[in-house]
């Protein structure tokens, strides 16, 4: 199994543009269109959205199609992400 035929991997290239907001929130993502345009396994592509789901970073509408949930403290306390506090 190659990378691009890996859904942690997948997820894991979705998950980085969700958090660098290159995906900003309330985006919607069409399965089947995006898997077109990446090149990716639609099949491959819905599993990595079901990760991203389980993360608390996207949220399904309908059968094939997601949308970028927006960023909460929560959220990136949960991924592991550690917040810190800009001094002035």
């Amino acid at each position: 199994m190659g990378l691009i035929d890996n859904p942690n991997t997948i997820a894991a290239r979705y998950r980085d543009a969700i958090l660098t907001k290159r995906l900003p929130a309330g985006m919607s993502i069409d399965i089947m269109q995006e898997a077109r345009d990446q090149g990716l396994n639609p099949s491959l592509l819905r599993q990595a959205m079901q990760i991203l789901t389980t993360m608390g970073l996207v949220e399904w509408e309908g059968k094939s199609q997601v949308k970028i949930k927006s960023l909460t403290t929560q959220t990136l306390q949960d991924l592991g992400y550690t917040l810190t506090r800009r001094r002035l």
